[in-house]
């Protein structure tokens, strides 16, 4: 029988939708990259044990896709955060101390090529970006997330870290921050020439606070926030709630950086953060897993190991913790792969051995983005 040229244009109509219907991967409105600073699988073992008495019960544990990626950096088998994450927000590998810029670079000696980061590519594309971090020391302006959104050859210049968020280099810079570091930043901006940050803030066209319970009582149509408080404790899914609840309000879709200091040299405080950070990525999961690519990874892990044979399996509930007692903790970075977890449009990207620089692809196929 003939096709005429009308059956045919039919045919292959239904032909593509039913390609695209049945391919493997699916686009998402939003990402959200979770970051367990250290939370390597040995973490992710000892912090299960701990909080719920058996291995495999946190919720990451059961994410449908898995991988397992190198750490390296561009000169390093052992990364820093600033390297590891840079190979996340840029696709590239870089070397310790460095921020989204090439290799050439060297640590405060000179800079190299900037990368483009994929936080940048969103606030180019008109969705909302959003960075959240618990780190003790610096914060938002922490390399971990920092390389979202900076790019300089001294992960440890916090100021001019800051200062490159509020003067963007595509679009106007993430619209949600909550984080500690105020206190660091703040004295490192005033010893620049004597810049006040809160004004900068306001000047930028942000909403300043400086806790997270003021947070809630911005009003809600105010999607620029930034809250930078000196509370290392804040409640993470709280902070994660609040940032979603701003970020989603853009019907083009956000990009949102997490990130949970999960290595502080202290056993049971670094696995309470890791329990804590994994009910917020379930309670996030369970609100926003159809238009929603959840990933969850870790920068690097490091020597925290449960040791000897002489602990049972039949411990009550109220012995959970005395898992402490069997944890081996040395506080240094190692070369091992991490797990890679994720769910939602686009999660079964994520699977099999890969690399660091993956990160970046996956979250910008998962946007239906190229380079």
């Amino acid at each position: 029988m003939l096709v005429t040229s009308m059956n045919k244009s039919l045919v292959l109509s239904i032909l593509g939708t039913a390609f695209f219907a049945g391919s493997a991967f699916s686009q998402a409105k939003n990402v959200i990259l979770f970051i367990g600073d250290g939370a390597g699988l040995s973490s992710l073992n000892a912090a299960s044990i701990y909080g719920y008495g058996k291995p495999q019960a946190l919720y990451v544990q059961k994410m449908p896709h898995l991988a397992l990626a190198d750490t390296s950096s561009a000169r390093e088998w052992v990364t820093d955060g600033a390297a590891c994450a840079s190979a996340w927000a840029t696709g590239h590998k870089t070397r310790n101390g460095v921020m989204s810029m090439s290799p050439d670079a060297e640590k405060d000696v000179k800079d190299g090529e900037i990368y483009k980061t994929v936080l940048e590519y969103a606030e180019e594309k008109g969705l909302s970006t959003g960075v959240i971090s618990n780190d003790d020391k610096t914060g938002v302006s922490g390399a971990a997330v920092s390389v979202f959104y900076a790019h300089i050859n001294n992960r440890g210049k916090s100021g001019e870290i800051f200062e490159q968020m509020l003067n963007s280099k595509y679009g106007n810079g993430p619209d949600v921050l909550i984080g500690t570091g105020r206190k660091k930043i703040s004295d490192e901006i005033k010893a620049l020439g004597g810049h006040d940050l809160k004004a900068e803030i306001k000047a930028k066209g942000y909403t300043y606070v400086d806790s997270l319970s003021a947070v809630s009582q911005i009003d809600s149509a105010n999607h620029r926030v930034i809250a930078l408080v000196d509370d290392e404790d804040f409640d993470i899914n709280e902070a994660v709630r609040q940032a979603v609840s701003r970020l989603s309000k853009n019907p083009k879709g956000f990009l949102l950086i997490v990130h949970s200091d999960c290595h502080l040299g202290k056993t049971a405080k670094s696995l309470q953060r890791v329990i804590a950070l994994d009910k917020s990525i379930a309670g996030v999961a369970g609100q926003n897993r159809q238009n929603t690519l959840i990933l969850f990874t870790a920068d690097h892990s490091y020597d925290l190991r449960i040791k000897g044979e002489k602990l049972t399996e039949t411990l009550k509930d109220s012995d959970f913790k005395k898992i402490v007692s069997a944890v081996s903790l040395e506080d240094e970075h190692t070369a091992e792969e991490v797990p890679v977890l994720a769910e939602g449009p686009g999660s079964d990207r994520v699977h099999g051995f890969i690399s660091n620089t993956d990160i970046f692809d996956i979250i910008m196929a998962g946007f239906g983005w190229q380079k």
